[in-house]
């Protein structure tokens, strides 16, 4: 097919209907345009200036603040580029990639707007045929597509697009088909004034177009023009949906070709010699936008021409350059042999590369990466050099960077897990070889959730500073401290001779800990629980020592908090330990290996089923079997229980509907967390899952513990307020565990609550547990709430319970707790 994009002028693609907008205007109003018109951007101005361009990416972002910006202002705009209508469209896609923008406003000779150009319409009509026939969709795909279930909410969804700079995602699943929602979809509803909680399956999105990966990419330009569509969906040989590719994915890949042939044309001396006059001119043109600093010279090393990033990375001027040698740059730091070697090369192979050492005009010295050529005329004799060359000033101190973040904690700056291991390691090392003991010290602070939610994580991290610089000064050179992560840290002592060393370290900890701290000019407290191993009597290997520190730290919490304690064999749990739990939590959503467990509750009256309660059990395939008790703590503390909560919720729900379709209608009751509820969105997640599954409100029985009212009551009594609105009933669970109170079980909006298994056991042979259990249901009763039973493990206690008056019971003795199929077998045979 021939080519005809190298005659091809801009003013001949471009749209000559410019949106734009005055500064200064309602947004709603570039929002309604954007919509309306399906465009990425419009043209902002002020009077006659061209201010900018706002893009539907910025104006997501503006909409998700709180509040919400109302008018356009200059601090939203993109830069805009303004051409000359005479450029060609090669010379356009090189700007807009060399400067990293999306659009152009063309310019006649006369200075006045012709219209507006973007990347898509140089990828329509772009004259490579012959590098879109050779190169495949696949190459250019995005294979690290953001997926979303159906109900995840509409503000979530654009937080993530924003954050991760995505212009698509997916919706839906391989089993229920892919829906596909762009950043155009999102004006769409932000336009329509969607409210930012609509679960993205009511959104009414399109269908995901897709085509295998193996296309080339001039069919794929030509399938997006046909189709009007700027994503598509990317099928593997399976035919599963395995990413998306965009208009300017093409774009980029086909550009980024220009710079290889520039590299190509400095290589090769016959094509350099016969371009064409507009070859030339691209070529010139490339030169002068790249980034990279370019050197000619002739064949006896005098600058005839540098470019403009010549003059940036060095400091001197073209006309300071020219005529000159390119040793005025040298650093001094490279002796005879290195050049030597140098043009030693250059005459064997016509070319040289690597990194060397220059001086800028301030007489600074900066390293760089510098690839020489030599090009020779039509009698085979070199007539000049080409030397393109970086800097690697900024990429040194990238790595010093790198280097440091992989030893150090960026937030306290000491070693983090990474080099505490080398350093214990080290010490374990020495201990063997001079039969010298030490001690590993786990320190956690103690409901450290709270200041981060006080004060915020700027405050919350300052706190970890100050907390590190002070386990520093009680070191004294005695050993080294970390951060591992989160609000936990580790002490090596070494040299400990006896335990007296260590108790007398730790008097000095205690110290200097318990001093106040002042935190956003408030005094505050730090209380701190510290397990403690000996090596080498405790363990002599890193991972051994870590984890007797660990279960030493785990068991004074449980003692507690605020304690210390030191190993001992039975603490051990080798598997679970606390930082491993952390480590692997994140894949157990994705790998499948969380499952709901169903317990039936019964009435006392009738005896018959009236519902059963949602447990969340995980079967790691790294720690095996792990206890809600010990995986729900960590969740909360790494912000993973919203996650987990909210595929409980789904799960659940979707349980309860299988039950519906079987005829029975129960009751379902789902654990929510504390940490949920002070995310104030628990409501909407709900009622959306519920929608969702088309199951009636009434049915769901949403269960959340004392703690849930010390943090955050007054939001958590709103979501409540929401939800029995709707119909949702809601439960305390384990009652008088925590700090009970009859303030807020008389202020909050509650249905049913729960009397922890605790209180039941003692009953059949205490008459006080029995009057306690009694006075827990009659105050219940008069204040409107029914009462469930927990832990019912003998016939006796069902007697006793409906003697006192209980409502409902769950425990082993009625039923143990079930999977969804055997729970469903149990309903049809004996529940009702």
């Amino acid at each position: 097919m021939p080519s005809h994009s190298q005659a091809l002028k801009v003013s001949a693609i471009c749209q000559s209907d410019i949106v734009s907008v005055e500064l200064h205007q309602p947004l709603s109003r570039a929002i309604s345009l954007m919509a309306e018109r399906h465009i990425g951007s419009v043209l902002v101005t002020h009077g006659r200036e061209v201010c900018g361009l706002l893009t539907r990416r910025k104006t997501m972002e503006e909409s998700l603040k709180e509040p919400a910006a109302e008018v356009v202002t200059r601090a939203m705009l993109d830069r805009v580029l303004q051409v000359d209508a005479s450029l060609s469209v090669d010379e356009l896609g090189l700007e807009l990639i060399s400067q990293d923008i999306s659009h152009a406003i063309v310019m006649d000779i006369n200075g006045h707007h012709l219209g507006i150009v973007s990347q898509s319409d140089v990828v329509n009509h772009h004259g490579l045929e012959h590098d879109l026939f050779l190169r495949s969709l696949e190459e250019v795909t995005n294979f690290n597509v953001l997926r979303f279930r159906g109900s995840c909410c509409l503000r979530d969804a654009i937080e993530r697009m924003r954050s991760m700079q995505y212009t698509a995602v997916l919706v839906g699943s391989e089993d229920e088909g892919w829906q596909i929602m762009t950043e155009t979809d999102v004006i769409r509803h932000l336009s329509g004034r969607t409210p930012l909680h609509t679960p993205l399956y009511k959104l009414g999105l399109p269908e995901l177009m897709a085509v295998d990966g193996a296309v080339s990419l001039f069919n794929a330009r030509r399938y997006f023009k046909e189709n009007g569509f700027r994503h598509i969906g990317v099928r593997d040989s399976h035919g599963s949906i395995v990413g998306l590719a965009s208009y300017s994915d093409i774009l980029r890949s086909v550009e980024l070709d220009y710079i290889y042939r520039l590299r190509e044309l400095l290589d090769d001396k016959s094509r350099a010699l016969r371009q064409s006059e507009h070859n030339l001119q691209l070529i010139e043109r490339v030169i002068n936008a790249s980034h990279e600093g370019i050197v000619i010279t002739d064949a006896n090393g005098r600058i005839q021409s540098v470019n403009p990033a010549f003059t940036a990375i060095t400091g001197y001027e073209a006309w300071e350059a020219l005529g000159q040698n390119p040793s005025m740059l040298s650093s001094g730091r490279h002796d005879k042999v290195f050049y030597q070697h140098l043009w030693a090369a250059l005459a064997e192979n016509g070319n040289w590369q690597g990194e060397i050492w220059n001086r800028r005009k301030d007489g600074s010295v900066y390293p760089e990466w510098l690839s020489i050529t030599a090009i020779e005329n039509d009698a085979g004799d070199v007539c000049q050099y080409a030397a393109i060359f970086h800097d690697l000033t900024e990429s040194k101190k990238s790595e010093a960077r790198v280097k440091r973040l992989s030893w150090f904690d960026s937030v306290t700056g000491l070693a983090n897990r990474r080099l505490f291991n080398d350093r214990l390691q080290i010490a374990l090392n020495y201990s063997a070889e001079h039969a010298s003991c030490g001690a590993l010290l786990a320190l956690d602070l103690d409901l450290f959730k709270q200041f981060n939610d006080r004060f915020g994580h700027q405050a919350g991290d300052q706190l970890l500073r100050m907390v590190a610089e002070r386990i520093e000064s009680t070191l004294e050179e005695q050993g080294t401290a970390a951060r591992p992560s989160g609000d936990e840290f580790y002490i090596l002592l070494t040299e400990v001779r006896q335990y007296e060393d260590v108790n007398q370290y730790l008097n000095r900890l205690s110290k200097a800990l318990t001093q106040p701290f002042w935190l956003e000019e408030q005094e505050v407290k730090v209380r701190t629980s510290i397990g403690i191993a000996l090596y080498p009597d405790d363990a002599n290997q890193p991972d051994g020592l870590i984890l007797a520190a660990e279960s030493a730290l785990h068991f004074a919490k449980e003692m507690g908090r605020n304690s210390i304690a030191f190993y001992q064999p039975r603490h051990l749990d080798d598997r679970q330990s606390r930082y491993r739990i952390a480590s692997v939590l994140h894949q157990a959503i994705e790998q499948e290996e969380f499952s709901l467990v169903y317990q039936p509750q019964v009435s006392l009256k009738d005896g018959q089923l009236v519902g059963a309660e949602a447990l969340l059990r995980w079967d790691s395939s790294t720690l095996g079997k792990v206890t809600p008790d010990r995986f729900i703590p960590v969740a909360e503390d790494t912000g993973m229980i919203d996650e987990i909560g909210a595929w409980v919720l789904d799960e659940a729900v979707s349980e309860l509907a299988r039950w519906n379709r079987m005829g029975h209608t129960l009751k379902m009751s789902v654990n929510v967390s504390a940490r949920q509820f002070q995310r104030s969105e628990v409501a909407d997640q709900v009622l959306a899952a519920l929608e969702h599954h088309a199951v009636a409100p009434e049915q769901l029985v949403v269960e959340l513990t004392e703690t849930s009212f010390m943090h955050s009551a007054s939001a958590t009594e709103r979501e409540l307020v929401r939800l029995r609105e709707k119909g949702v009933r809601v439960a305390i669970d384990d009652f008088g565990t925590g700090y009970s109170s009859l303030s807020y079980i008389r202020e909050m909006s509650l249905d049913l609550l729960k009397i922890d298994r605790s209180f039941i056991q003692p009953i059949p042979h205490s008459e006080t547990d029995r009057n306690l259990v009694k006075a827990m249901i009659d105050m219940s009763h008069a204040m409107g709430l029914a009462v469930v039973a927990e832990g019912i493990e003998q016939s006796e206690d069902l007697e006793i319970l409906k003697e006192l008056g209980c409502d409902q019971a769950q425990g082993y003795y009625i039923a143990r707790p079930m999977s969804g199929e055997l729970m469903r077998e149990w309903i049809e045979r004996d529940g009702c």
